[in-house]
């Protein structure tokens, strides 16, 4: 019984040639890593295996499969030990035995790939050329990729390295940690930088532009986070603004959402199909065509497929072209071509094609995470997801019941086929991964539809893609949400940090699966109506086409997305309407802290017409946006006076990117002497995005909006030169409505020369009292004795201070109400004096009766 068993095993391995081939050849490049087999060992033993395949094909069928994939496998392996650094002596992980990274290393190279962020730094993935260990007098050639960790949290710095720059870099070599991929052959942390000049691949090279133009697009036409889950969704791009929202995706197993996948690449090319459709549609009288108007017919079949093609691979490295992308972008091109070709397409062999060829380019792509998970979820989905339909066949006769019956298959499936890989790379499983995914994965499609309109529209007219952006927001809004409360339900995951998980247990995991899947075959096979061998059938004998209740249904569907999105924007449009409160003025002073632990201050100012005014930005980007979009209404995307008092980052890191996000209608500082990188990148963006700007001076008068008075009382001009010119030369605006006077001293405060001055101008001019002043002080540090003498001048009947300081998240503390005595420069006078230390908001509001104030949720 054995022996027939085995016989009929041999014989379907002849059957399925391509799958037998990439099984042995990724077979043996990972025996060739892990054994570390020498390239010189393996030429005799393939060459004679390949023969007794080629003899053996035809003369015993039996033997004919096992040849070949021994064949297969040794040229794997042979193809790894070519590529393995470890053999290679001119590789940076010889360099690294030699020198073992204690000196320091200049290092010439060129960025192999987009800049990705990891935490508060960007990462660079750079091929190096060439090394010098004496200070660059003399070159060693070498060659290797290394991962270059560099400050900053712009994905797209101007002023920072790119793909395809040539950059040079003096900084310590370490090898990489144990978790990393093998072809990654050392780190470099935080080295000197300079880019020797501009390279690459162009074509690639503006597609990654454009990559991130699109990005930035969306986050103009949305409000965060939901502009950063739509451009993950998109273009699988992981911004800042997206990194709270990270760990939720992963512990409720719907992260598939955030990257690239075959669903969005198979949507993709069916978008593109569409125009065209009417012209490549057969006609049941095609038969009745003379052939050269059959040619014609042919002719625009091709263009249909080249159209396609063309936008599969864009978006693939639109996408990134990470691992899991190109792996998807592979298969959609087969898809897409197979039947203009005349064959049909097998999952199957179209996966086993796709490791192949991936794996041909670069062997160690077979330790990418991302790789390992979109293989193996493919490959568990077309497996495992009839097997769990089947007990789920009677929810169908629910309304649209196809649809949560098909969510909940390939959930089950995917997540079986990759939880070894899952827990290894996140330490975490998922219990809720059902359920987060039949709650969010049908609203995918409207996403990426809505997702494309915005791009397409937003070249043509930005107000149009705004307005999809409001569209977009509810299901955003609502898939974060949903995946927010399943991962706060009890026990909706589970840590495995400290387990005893290791690589050995994986593959035992896998051999148990596809062990107790054979047996399961062997005994019931139409369980398995998508096994390798039906699945050859079923291509032989017929297409595969979509049911057109399936169709139907995902129709309706989608239509009452549209609608039920439609008729929200109408009802929050006309709440706003209705609640709108145009009776006074509210201006919100935030104390934001970025996830690194610096603090900084911002002011928003809402006026009673609607107009905004933003006076600096704090030191992140992200809290920012998520302080401004809570308040502001999803379609408010123009703020009228944009503000900056000093070029501090603790100022100015979130004001640049209020300025790229909004429509701004006017931008104003008090200028800089030497202006850093920061400020230089502030004024580029004013200069590229058309934003009109002045530098303002002591003594000028605006008018932000009626009964409205914005007074300029420093810096004068010109500018002073020396000691801490970003203070000395800092704004101090006073905003003047009626019934209320605030005096905006911001970093001013710590400055005597600047205090000094504006005390002189505040006699000579004989103006009022202020109500209330506005300071940043340092905290540890007192302020300047003139400080207090200002205080005593505009006799302030209230006080609220911005302590900035840079500490850990943990120490932050809340709010601090100071009483009269409390402060030796605090004058005995002083009504109210606040203390905000981030996080934290207080507001000062006016109305027909007066002005209040109070704390407020950040």
């Amino acid at each position: 019984m054995s022996l027939l068993l085995l016989r009929e095993a041999l014989l379907r391995l002849r059957r399925l040639p391509l799958m037998v081939a990439s099984s042995g050849w990724l077979a043996g490049i990972m025996l060739a890593y892990w054994l570390q087999l020498p390239a010189r060992w393996l030429p005799l033993p393939l060459l004679a295996t390949v023969l007794a395949t080629v003899v053996s094909w035809r003369r015993w069928e039996m033997t004919g499969g096992l040849l070949l994939f021994l064949s297969a496998l040794l040229v794997g392996a042979w193809h790894m030990a070519l590529a393995d650094p470890r053999h290679d002596p001119q590789s940076v992980v010889s360099l690294l035995r030699s020198a073992a990274g204690t000196s320091e290393m200049v290092v010439r190279g060129e960025v192999s790939a987009p800049p990705a962020l990891e935490g508060h730094a960007r990462r660079l993935t750079v091929s190096v050329a060439e090394v010098s260990s004496d200070g660059g007098l003399h070159w060693q050639p070498r060659h290797g990729e290394i991962a270059v960790f560099t400050s900053g949290t712009l994905l797209d710095d101007p002023y920072g390295p790119a793909y395809g720059d040539e950059v040079l870099l003096r900084g310590h070599l370490v090898p990489p940690a144990n978790d990393d991929a093998p072809d990654l052959q050392a780190l470099m942390a935080f080295p000197r930088l300079s880019v020797r000049q501009h390279g690459g691949n162009p074509l690639l090279a503006l597609l990654y532009t454009l990559r991130f133009r699109l990005a930035a697009l969306i986050a103009r036409a949305l409000p965060q986070p939901e502009a950063a889950l739509l451009v993950a969704i998109l273009l699988g791009l992981r911004t800042p603004a997206l990194q709270p929202l990270t760990p939720l995706f992963n512990v409720t197993g719907t992260a598939h959402l955030i990257v690239p996948s075959g669903f969005k690449v198979t949507l993709l090319a069916g978008l593109m199909a569409l125009p065209l459709q009417p012209l490549a549609r057969q006609k049941p009288d095609d038969w009745r065509l003379l052939p050269a108007q059959r040619r014609r017919s042919q002719r625009w079949l091709w263009l249909l497929c080249l159209l396609q093609l063309l936008a599969i691979a864009a978006y693939t490295v639109l996408s990134g072209a990470g691992p899991a992308a190109l792996r998807a972008g592979f298969m959609g091109a087969l898809l897409v071509l197979a039947p203009r070709l005349g064959r049909y397409y097998h999952v199957y062999s179209a996966l086993a094609a796709t490791a192949l060829v991936m794996s041909l380019v670069d062997p160690f792509i077979l330790w990418d995470s991302g790789f390992q998970l979109s293989f193996l979820g493919t490959l568990g989905i077309v497996l495992l997801a009839p097997l769990f339909t089947r007990p789920l066949l009677r929810l169908e006769r629910f309304p649209a019941g196809s649809l949560l019956v098909e969510a909940l298959a390939v959930t089950l499936a995917a997540q079986i086929a990759t939880l070894p890989v899952f827990a290894l790379t996140f330490a975490q499983l998922s219990f809720v991964a059902p359920l987060a995914n039949v709650l969010t994965v049908p609203l995918l499609e409207l996403l990426l539809l809505l997702g494309v309109a915005i791009c397409l529209l937003g070249a043509v007219s930005f107000p149009l893609a705004v307005a999809v952006g409001w569209l977009a927001w509810f299901p955003l809004h609502y898939v974060i949400g949903a995946v927010a409360l399943c991962a706060r339900l009890p026990l909706a995951w589970l840590s495995t940090t400290g387990w005893p998980l290791s690589v050995p247990l994986a593959w035992g995991y896998y051999a148990i699966l596809a062990g107790a899947l054979g047996v399961g075959w062997r005994s019931c096979p139409s369980l398995f109506v998508s096994s390798p061998e039906n699945g050859l059938k079923q291509a032989g004998t017929n297409r595969s086409k979509p049911a057109k209740g399936h169709s139907r249904h995902r129709g309706l569907l989608l239509g009452g997305q549209v609608a039920l999105a439609l008729l929200l924007l109408l009802a929050t449009g006309l709440r706003a309407l209705l609640s709108r409160d145009s009776t006074g003025l509210l201006v919100t002073v935030f104390s934001l802290a970025s996830p690194a632990g610096s603090t900084g201050p911002a002011i928003l100012v809402q006026m009673a017409h609607g107009g905004l005014l933003l006076i600096d930005g704090g030191p992140d980007a992200t809290t920012l946006a998520q302080v401004l979009d809570r308040r502001l209404p999803l379609w408010q995307r123009h703020i009228d006076w944009l503000v900056l008092s000093t070029p501090l980052l603790s100022h100015l890191t979130g004001l640049q990117d209020a300025a790229s996000r909004f429509e701004i209608g006017q931008a104003l500082d008090g200028g800089v002497l030497h202006p850093g990188a920061a400020y230089a990148l502030w004024r580029r963006t004013l200069r590229e995005d058309g934003i009109p700007y002045q530098t303002l001076r002591q003594g000028q008068v605006l008018s932000p909006g009626p009964n409205l008075r914005l007074e300029v009382l420093w810096p004068p001009s010109p500018l002073h030169r020396g000691g801490d010119e970003a203070r000395n030369n800092a704004l101090v605006l006073r905003l003047v409505a009626p019934g209320l006077r605030l005096l905006l001293l911001g970093e001013a405060a710590q400055s005597a020369y600047a205090l000094s001055g504006l005390l002189t101008a505040l006699r000579s001019s004989s103006t009022g009292q202020d109500n209330v002043v506005l300071a940043a002080l340092t905290a540890g540090q007192r302020p300047p004795p003139a400080f207090s003498r200002l205080l005593e001048q505009v006799h302030p009947s209230l006080l609220v201070v911005n302590v900035t300081a840079h500490r850990s998240p943990a120490a932050m503390q809340k709010p601090v109400v100071v009483g009269a005595g409390e402060w030796p420069f605090v004058p005995p006078g002083l009504s109210h004096t606040f203390l905000l230390r981030a996080p934290a908001a207080f507001t000062v509001q006016t109305s027909s009766t007066g002005w209040s104030f109070g704390l407020a949720a950040p």
